[in-house]
């Protein structure tokens, strides 16, 4: 989805006359620890993560399934790809940083970025910033809920809930963001349009 650099500077040009839409994304986050579809790899442990509590130190990396339902055969919308860290000496928490990748529809190409603190077992609901995005999502912010939706205690295989995920864009800086839009009901089951 690169564009050229005269294209992203009369983007940018125009920034400031966008208006601005808020739309919300529901899809699921599928981590597989174990397995010929692994998803997960630890990269990296500290000194102290194996007598840890919280694990502090322990670092992975991510390619996980982004897809329309819980069932790992759903539609798939995209990749969840980053980093994700035990951070906390104290508390059971993740510093995350990944990156949507739709590779789908419309989106193909598109991302957006989640940079932020995961209390996994502390809350039911959790909350990540949005930081950006490119392509569709360029400059986004927002917010992602997450809820875990499954968990086995047996081979740690997770499925979280992203709903909803808040995103706000420029809406006229893409002539086709409404046909999007559309796209986004049907791939990412979008709960609701605001503004």
């Amino acid at each position: 989805m690169a564009e050229s650099l005269k294209t992203v500077d009369e983007w940018f040009g125009k920034l400031d006359h966008a208006k601005e839409i808020t739309t919300k994304l529901h899809f699921y986050y599928q981590d597989t620890l174990t397995g010929e579809k692994r998803t997960i790899w630890k990269v990296a442990e500290s000194d102290i993560t194996s007598t840890s509590p919280t694990s502090f130190g322990l670092i992975y990396m991510v390619d996980n399934l982004l897809a329309a339902g819980p069932d790992p055969d759903s539609q798939v919308v995209g990749r969840a790809q980053g980093t994700a860290g035990f951070a906390d000496l104290h508390n059971i928490a993740l510093q995350m940083g990944l990156n949507f990748v739709f590779t789908e529809g419309e989106y193909k190409g598109s991302t957006i970025s989640v940079l932020g603190r995961n209390p996994v077992v502390e809350e039911n609901c959790r909350e990540l910033p949005i930081v950006g995005g490119t392509g569709v999502f360029r400059m986004a912010r927002g917010v992602v809920i997450t809820t875990t939706y499954s968990f086995d205690e047996t081979t740690s295989n997770a499925v979280s809930i992203l709903l909803p995920l808040f995103i706000t864009v420029g809406l006229h800086l893409r002539k086709n963001f409404k046909q999007l839009d559309t796209i986004l009901l049907s791939l990412f089951i979008t709960v609701g349009l605001h503004r």
